[in-house]
């Protein structure tokens, strides 16, 4: 059905076939992410949609997930859509570092809702950091520590590797502090997704149970324009935001490095 409804709406479909949040990522990233032929990493690629988003945005796209069933389903809908600029790769990103040498140097590296799944959230981060060329900006999300929990999510999730959330979620500045513990400068930081948008997330997650994902996601489709009053209303309630997010740049010159001479 995804496949059939692809070929009529194109790639933006792809922003509201998950739970609604994922819109408010795509709103927070087209921001950020520059258009034109630059290399992009998009590291926990999922469904696919950002990668194909940054492709039709001219960039040289390599896709990362450990999923070999996700990237089967993304490369399948990047070529219903056209799309050839996305190299789909099956990476396990606990293991980045034995992948650098062949993937090389990037503009950009797009890394939303993964770090917390990974027990070395640190190391990660560093290693993409790693991957920049110089002058190159990281475009980081993770959940919010002060979100309230969606439905089915635990306030203290097991530490096990398996795939699901290692850790409940980070403080702007504990996230500031990895990127530039990295070697990274802060261009800005934000939050993504409100009330709203969380209240119809838990609505999908409760109906995906009793009808399935397709009957969910077809019985809150009306409801998400509702969306559109997520900030206003998010402020007015004091409602803790689900995600914090950062754009962060390599610098040309190494902090420290200034003034060194030869």
């Amino acid at each position: 059905m995804l496949d059939r409804l692809l070929r009529i709406f194109g790639w933006r479909l792809l922003m509201i076939t998950g739970d609604p949040c994922v819109l408010d990522r795509w709103l927070w990233l087209r921001k950020r992410l520059r258009r034109g032929p630059l290399r992009t990493f998009d590291a926990g690629s999922g469904n696919g949609g950002f990668s194909i988003y940054a492709a039709e945005a001219g960039n040289d796209v390599t896709s990362a997930s450990f999923s070999v069933e996700e990237q089967q389903s993304a490369r399948r809908r990047a070529a219903t859509l056209g799309v050839n600029g996305v190299d789909f790769r099956v990476i396990d990103l606990r293991e980045i570092e034995a992948h650098r040498a062949e993937l090389g140097a990037f503009d950009q590296i797009v890394c939303l809702e993964t770090i917390e799944h990974v027990n070395d959230d640190e190391g990660l981060v560093s290693s993409l950091a790693g991957m920049l060329a110089a002058g190159g900006r990281l475009l980081l999300s993770a959940p919010n520590d002060a979100h309230r929990p969606l439905y089915t999510e635990e306030r203290e999730p097991s530490p096990v590797e398996d795939g699901s959330h290692v850790r409940y979620g980070y403080s702007p500045d504990r996230l500031a502090q990895i990127a530039a513990a990295a070697g990274l400068e802060i261009l800005d930081q934000g939050f993504i997704s409100g009330v709203i948008a969380q209240r119809l997330t838990d609505v999908m997650r409760r109906l995906t149970e009793r009808i399935g994902v397709t009957g969910a996601w077809l019985a809150v489709l009306p409801l998400r324009p509702l969306v559109l009053l997520d900030g206003p209303v998010s402020r007015l309630l004091h409602y803790p935001y689900l995600s914090v997010a950062l754009c962060a740049v390599k610098p040309a010159v190494p902090a420290g490095a200034e003034g060194q001479g030869a």
